[in-house]
């Protein structure tokens, strides 16, 4: 279905960008008129002498009333008075997006202006451009294969975002859309930051190497790689200056960074540290290689109409693990990706926007998400744990009248978080001798009539309490959700009666865990088969961490006395994660080999098990590329 076949089109500002717009729109005939406002009058007459347009104004009052998609190609810091302009002009069925490189302030001043109409403005930001300006620089290609970073609002229709998708996509764009705070916190690093550092570049090598009076000294002798580095400090002054204005915090943000990295690169000469210096070019040097080999893939896959593409993950080849001191701090464990998707899977044809809570940031559920976009299903995110997915059943446009309170989210969901990880940071609070940890959005937990914890019987948390664990319990009233405050525990042998029960693999490591790191001997009611698929799968670390005895359907296992080692894990990231744990309890460091992909599986958490205490050191990582 061609969304753009009956529009007329209006870009404000004919410059690289707008004009791009105009030549591409133009090129593969799409929309039913292309209209174009700004106040270079040559510029506007060469765009409908060369067939980009159908008409020109330099009035905005014009136009406007024309227009069904109006695309504001301005400068960051004048978009506030188009949309003053447009909140008069515009007819109020009008889709509004913008091509602006900072999207804080376009979408606070879109709030401010159409408070009751925001369902029609999409934010957007095509990563395209040249160290060129001007209309003459303009090209129909000029988006082929590039990315456009849409920044989608709550208050979105569907068809307004499907609309300026599709408007995108007729140009060759390959779409995504993330938040607006996300999208100017990155473009600070991979956009703006490079920018200025250009910039301050070529000014300090006049200043600092050359004669003040004699700049040609240093570019008489000047290589490809300074060529290379310094081109875009040909970019437009005015353009770059009201860009660092207006993303000034999040562009402070990555330089203080940047400059802290300097100074410890700094210090490394002034020791002459040649290892660690050649160690931070080698990680820089692999993980720039990785991005050139998947930028290329992506751009190749994009050509051939193949939008599966490659994502690459920094794994630990291995992991040095110490004993913990203390636990603290507040976790939210996302879900686990497999009921993740099957959730979110149910809402993609239905009308209305949809927003989650906790989704993990693992490859499939990554590869899942691209999946939908490539079938022009809008979604935001994941950031942080969150997704917003606009359903398209029927192409029916949702307006805010017919959603709550006037807003475009129909359904707010926080997954429940991943059994597994709630274990783990459960035995981290009995591994170590303080703790005290907040942890949320568990969904088998409850408060019965007497104001006690009440867990799903036979739950993996329900089988920690028989170790000792114990937890204070907070509900939100609204989602049903709850949030664990956990404090030191010292866990007791249990004696467990676990057949027949619909625990899965991964839970029976958690127990195992829970067993070794208790005193005394645990005894473990099991099935057979299942006994011993569990001790094949612990493998060397059920030899290492307890002495194990079976017969028949029960298995006793006690704590050995922990020795420093290394403990092969097989690719198996919940075993490593197993071994991580109980590593907490040894009296010496123990080093987790082959641990398998805790990157693609878990984003993030190894920071997160480092910054709520766990005592570890990740090793020289490997790079892997996954389809």
């Amino acid at each position: 279905m061609n969304l753009l076949h009956s529009k007329t089109v209006l870009i404000i500002g004919l410059g690289l960008i707008g004009g791009s717009i105009a030549r591409g729109l133009a090129h593969n005939k799409q929309c039913k008129r292309i209209l174009a406002h700004g106040r270079d009058s040559i510029a506007l007459q060469s765009a409908l002498n060369d067939g980009s347009i159908d008409a020109y104004s330099t009035d905005l009052s014009v136009l406007a009333p024309q227009a069904d998609i109006i695309v504001i190609c301005t400068p960051t810091l004048s978009v506030r008075k188009v949309l003053e302009q447009l909140k008069e002009l515009a007819d109020p069925q009008a889709i509004i997006t913008d091509a602006a490189s900072v999207k804080s302030n376009v979408v606070a001043d879109a709030r401010a202006l159409f408070p009751e109409s925001l369902h029609r403005f999409v934010p957007g930001h095509p990563i395209a451009g040249s160290e060129q300006s001007g209309y003459a620089a303009s090209k129909a290609e000029l988006f082929n294969n590039r990315k456009v970073i849409l920044t989608p609002l709550k208050e979105n229709s569907a068809a307004a975002l499907q609309t300026v998708m599709a408007l995108w996509q007729v140009l060759g764009a390959d779409v995504h859309a993330m938040s607006p705070e996300r999208h100017d916190v990155v473009l600070a690093g991979t956009s703006h930051l490079p920018h200025l550092l250009a910039y301050s570049l070529v000014n300090t090598l006049v200043d600092s190497v050359s004669q003040p009076d004699r700049a040609q000294q240093v570019f008489d002798y000047a290589a490809g790689g300074f060529a290379d580095f310094s081109r875009i400090a040909s970019s437009d002054p005015v353009m770059w200056r009201d860009i660092f204005l207006a993303n000034k915090n999040a562009t402070i943000d990555v330089l203080d960074s940047y400059i802290i990295e300097l100074q410890k690169m700094r210090h490394k000469l002034m020791i002459g540290d040649g290892q660690g210096l050649q160690s931070d070019f080698s990680r820089a040097k692999m993980i720039r290689d990785e991005f050139i080999k998947r930028f290329r893939t992506e751009r190749n896959n994009l050509i051939e109409n193949n939008n599966q593409g490659t994502h690459f993950t920094v794994e630990p080849e291995e992991i040095s693990v110490f004993p913990g001191s203390f636990l603290t701090g507040s976790f939210s464990p996302p879900a686990d990706s497999r009921k993740c998707l099957d959730i979110i899977s149910q809402c993609i044809h239905q009308n209305g926007v949809f927003a989650f809570y906790g989704v993990p940031e693992s490859l499939n559920v990554l590869a899942y998400l691209r999946s939908i976009r490539s079938k022009n299903v809008p979604v935001v995110g994941p950031e942080s744990g969150y997704v917003r997915i606009y359903g398209v059943s029927g192409q029916t446009d949702v307006t805010p009248e017919a959603t709550p309170a006037g807003r475009g989210i129909l359904k707010t969901t926080r997954l429940p978080a991943d059994v597994f990880l709630c274990g783990l940071l459960v035995l981290g609070a009995g591994s170590m001798r303080d703790s005290h940890i907040r942890l949320s959005g568990f969904a088998e937990t409850r408060i019965n009539e007497t104001g006690r914890l009440q867990l799903q019987e036979q739950s993996l948390l329900a089988i920690l309490v028989s170790f000792g664990f114990s937890a204070q319990l907070h509900i939100d009233t609204a989602t049903g959700l709850s949030e664990l405050i956990v404090d030191s525990f010292k866990p007791a042998a249990a004696k467990l009666d676990i057949r027949n029960t619909s625990l899965d693999d991964n839970s029976l490591l958690i127990i195992f865990a829970a067993a070794v790191i208790s005193s005394g001997t645990t005894t473990i009611a099991l099935e057979s088969a299942r006994i011993h698929q569990w001790l094949d799968r612990l493998g060397e670390l059920a030899h290492w961490a307890a002495t194990i005895t079976v017969e028949d359907d029960l298995v006793y296992i006690t704590r050995n006395e922990l020795k420093s080692t290394a403990i092969h894990c097989h690719e198996d990231p919940y075993l490593a994660l197993t071994t991580l744990v109980i590593g907490q309890t040894a009296p010496c460091s123990i080093t987790i080999k082959q641990p398998g992909e805790l990157a693609g599986m878990f984003p993030g958490l190894l920071a997160e098990l480092s910054r709520l205490g766990f005592g570890f050191t990740v090793l020289p990582s490997n790079t892997r590329e996954t389809q």
